[in-house]
């Protein structure tokens, strides 16, 4: 009967000595998958309190989006006077962004875009527009004023180009 009992008590002790390794394993594995859950966090995602890193990431997330183009629909038309004569030009216009919520943006501000450019194309020069040169500044003029009114409503730019799609002298 004593053996039974050192038999008895010597394979209770065999169990728990088999659940103590089984235990020992499971938490060497979930310390392993923590360690590496930590790495890849540490590594792959940044830190959030570094203000430039985080800049940086989504100036290149934009960079890898394909470009939209908004067409400012109607024509644009303004009215010269050249030596004596009535002289016309009509212009479609659409711009280029990245940032779908920038050309969101300029849907919504359309009214405050449209008459800056106005204001702008009939501040020109008639003869100046007949030039490349003076096609390309209206172009960069139009951009500047387009990213001035969105960052005055909406804190950012974030359109990177005018492109005339239609430019008529008569």
């Amino acid at each position: 009967m004593a053996e039974e009992d050192g038999l008895d008590i010597g394979a209770e002790e065999g169990k728990s000595g088999g659940k103590k390794k089984l235990i020992i394993i499971i938490l060497l594995v979930l310390v392993l998958v923590g360690g590496g859950a930590a790495a890849y966090f540490l590594f792959f995602s940044g830190s959030s309190d570094e203000g430039g890193d985080s800049a940086e990431s989504a100036e290149a997330a934009l960079a890898n989006e394909p470009s939209t183009y908004l067409a400012l629909d109607p024509a644009f038309t303004v009215d010269f006077m050249v030596d004596g004569k009535q002289r016309y030009v009509q212009l479609n216009m659409s711009v280029k962004s990245k940032n779908m919520e920038q050309i969101n943006a300029v849907t919504l501000h359309m009214p405050l875009i449209r008459n800056s450019l106005v204001l702008l194309f009939s501040s020109q020069s008639f003869v100046d527009l007949q030039t490349a040169d003076g096609k390309e500044a209206l172009k960069k003029a139009s951009l500047d004023a387009i990213n001035g009114i969105l960052e005055q409503e909406t804190g950012q730019g974030g359109i990177d180009a005018v492109l005339f799609t239609n430019f008529v002298m008569q």
